[in-house]
């Protein structure tokens, strides 16, 4: 048996600058938050061909939307959906917090080597195609503070470990900005950029062409 995705009102703008906010309100945002990461866990486990493919695609394109679409549609295994705590199991997955999360949970996937090093290792290597400017600003963060992307990564959600980590990463922001407009992006907005352009970062050294022994 396998569980739809359960729609209600769980909506995040993009790119909303985030705002001080009732105690409440900061609890709803943290289990909404986790809700996203236990979702796209199933998500990325049980489908990761689809999440392979929906992270490297354009995403200003309609086949993307269609995809995007199709994967929040989609029924998980009665397994997963009762490994969630029910708070976490009625929720809307949007655009860009649904990719972002889906990123986080397919990179988790692979221990050896650990994220640090592929994405240190990426940097001087093949660079994937960015969609936009906010594209290019987070592919700038990556390859410029790895280490401090991966130290992101490594903390739990709406915590006051990610608050440190976002500020280790404000001076990198401001550098990648330096030629453009400023960005002021929610911390989950943030998050997700920045884990979908690791994710395309990883992605471009697998898709690289291998060098054979005659071309050396």
């Amino acid at each position: 048996m396998r569980k739809l995705l359960a729609i209600t009102a769980f909506a995040v703008s993009s790119f909303a600058m985030a705002t001080p906010a009732a105690a409440q309100q900061e609890r709803n945002e943290r289990m909404q938050r986790l809700a996203v990461e236990a979702w796209t866990a199933c998500m990325a486990d049980e489908f990761p061909e689809d999440v392979r493919r929906l992270l490297t695609m354009d995403y200003r394109t309609d086949e993307y939307r269609r995809l995007m679409q199709d994967m929040g549609d989609r029924r998980i295994s009665e397994r997963c959906f009762r490994a969630m705590p029910r708070a976490y199991r009625r929720i809307e997955l949007g655009g860009l917090p649904f990719a972002g999360g889906l990123a986080e949970q397919a990179m988790e996937t692979v221990e050896e080597p650990s994220l640090l090093i592929r994405l240190s290792m990426a940097v001087i290597g093949n660079q994937p195609e960015t969609y936009s400017y906010t594209d290019q600003v987070a592919n700038c963060m990556v390859t410029g503070a790895p280490n401090l992307v991966a130290d992101l990564f490594a903390t739990e959600v709406a915590s006051d470990a990610e608050v440190g980590a976002f500020a280790q990463l404000a001076p990198v922001q401001a550098i990648c900005t330096q030629n453009g407009e400023a960005i002021e992006a929610s911390a989950i907005a943030m998050r997700a950029m920045l884990a979908t352009a690791s994710y395309r970062i990883l992605a471009a050294q697998d898709d690289a062409p291998v060098e054979s022994e005659t071309d050396a």
